[in-house]
């Protein structure tokens, strides 16, 4: 059924493939696949499904809402919580697969007397912060934490890790130091325990860019779904979302008439336009005003005038489509408009175009 609606196509088959291709660049390291967000907006529950079957080793999210999500699809992998820990959130932890992120001395308190009260012990990861300065333990109290995780029996460090503020600039000065700066803590904290099995710092950007072989674990976020954070695509990686709308009108307008609100833009010739079922209530941001590009097939057709509330409106002079035709915003087959190319015109980056895609948006799943 035709629906005048925008949707988004979600080729599983290609997120398969970018799982593949990085656990194949990374060999032996496990994969924490980050799927807060909605998995960048591309759906938790099928997300998670495929990865699981890909053999993914487990996955990271940012909210309690989230974690409490994965539990609720079935996910049998461990489950690292990436924010901050509450005393009304600690019934997650009943289920022993949520890793929980220690960030501070008062989390270790927090957890001793979880893991004292149910007589269990917590497997947690320890955030070290290495010059993000977010959430994490800062350097200068890293000997107390050693002195408090000594004295609890409730908790098992199973992780140490931080995460880099430059992985996706060209300049890696400050990268190096980060990492440097959390290896010397990583050795720290290592000669005082017995059993600590992963160490992580690398996103998407440094998993393509670097291969620091003394980590064993990465969190892939935007590279799974087939993007970079880098500015330009990545052949290897193909694109999981393709966001697209269909046109509701076709109409031929004169020279000097205007087009949308505030008469941003003005016919400078006879014309062609394609009103197009989809606006910023639907994730189209205000800034592909006048800038932004869009894909018929392998044409392209600029937009004009200002994105509205439900209607984008595009040039179709030189192109030939008719209504209910589909267009595409970004993802696809037409590497211009890849999320890293449409995301530059705009200035704009791919995370926050994949995340404000709306509720209102129909998703469709493929997987060929």
């Amino acid at each position: 059924i035709l629906l005048l609606q925008s949707e988004v196509v979600i080729n599983l088959k290609n997120l398969r493939s970018n799982f593949r291709f990085i656990q194949n660049k990374m060999k032996q390291k496990k994969i924490m696949a980050v799927v807060k967000g909605n998995a960048y907006g591309h759906g938790i529950s099928k997300v998670a499904s495929v990865l699981e079957q890909e053999g993914v080793y487990g996955f990271c999210v940012a909210l309690e809402k989230e974690v409490a999500e994965l539990i609720n699809l079935k996910v049998t992998k461990p489950i690292l919580h990436l924010g901050r820990i509450h005393k009304n959130m600690l019934n997650l932890l009943d289920t022993g697969q949520v890793r929980c992120n220690l960030t501070s001395l008062d989390d270790i308190e927090l957890i001793d007397d979880y893991g004292k009260s149910k007589n269990v012990i917590v497997n947690a990861h320890l955030k070290i912060d290495t010059g993000m300065t977010r959430l994490g333990v800062q350097e200068n109290d890293i000997k107390k934490c050693i002195e408090k995780l000594k004295k609890t029996n409730h908790i098992n460090i199973e992780g140490l890790w931080s995460h880099l503020a430059t992985a996706d600039e060209n300049d890696n000065l400050f990268l190096s130091k980060q990492i440097s700066l959390f290896r010397s803590i990583c050795d720290k904290i290592k000669s005082k325990f017995d059993k600590i099995n992963f160490f992580h710092i690398e996103p998407s950007g440094s998993i393509l860019k670097y291969d620091h072989n003394f980590f064993n674990m990465v969190r892939p976020g935007i590279s799974l779904y087939g993007a970079t954070p880098l500015g330009i695509p990545f052949n290897e990686l193909k694109p999981v979302m393709e966001f697209r709308a269909p046109i509701a009108l076709i109409k031929n307008i004169s020279k000097s008439t205007y087009v949308g609100y505030n008469r941003t833009f003005k016919a400078s010739q006879d014309m062609k336009i394609g009103l197009v079922q989809g606006g910023y209530a639907d994730g189209v941001p205000t800034s592909f005003s006048n800038k932004g590009i869009v894909s018929f097939g392998s044409e392209i057709a600029p937009i004009i005038g200002k994105v509205a509330f439900d209607i984008t409106t595009i040039d179709i002079s030189n192109i030939s489509c008719s209504d209910f035709d589909y267009i595409t915003f970004w993802g696809g087959n037409n590497d211009k408009v890849r999320i890293e190319n449409i995301a530059k015109i705009c200035k704009k980056i791919p995370y926050e175009l994949f995340t404000g895609i709306t509720n209102r948006v129909k998703r469709i799943y493929i997987d060929d």
